[in-house]
């Protein structure tokens, strides 16, 4: 386990790779859970972007469409900001990964004289 945020820096935290790892997951499961929720909309209404083209040219009554094309929308925006976290997450694991390699031959070439 290693220390993402090191005391002494600007930021401090006791966030660790498996806090990460753990919040990744969470991540990655909702993901799988909001393009269930996008599917049924796809599935019900057609393509979201046409969905709001028809209600706003009055093609479908405003209720309950509206508050169904809120939801809709809700629902596609917080996938993509979770597809940008879990983005910011893999960068952080890769750079978590490749640091704990970067040490361990590090450690490996180090040999101190005695």
């Amino acid at each position: 386990m290693s220390a993402v945020i090191r005391k002494g820096t600007a930021l401090e935290s006791n966030v660790d790779e498996d806090d990460i790892n753990s919040l990744y997951k969470t991540i990655a499961s909702e993901i799988a859970f909001y393009k269930e929720v996008l599917a049924k909309f796809r599935k019900k209404y057609g393509d979201l972007a046409e969905f709001e083209a028809k209600l706003a040219n009055a093609e479908l009554p405003e209720h309950p469409y509206w508050e169904e094309s809120i939801e809709y929308r809700n629902a596609y925006e917080e996938l993509e900001n979770l597809k940008k976290m879990k983005g910011v997450f893999e960068w952080i694991l890769k750079l978590l990964t490749h640091r704990e390699h970067s040490l361990g031959n590090a450690n490996l070439q180090y040999s101190p004289r005695t």
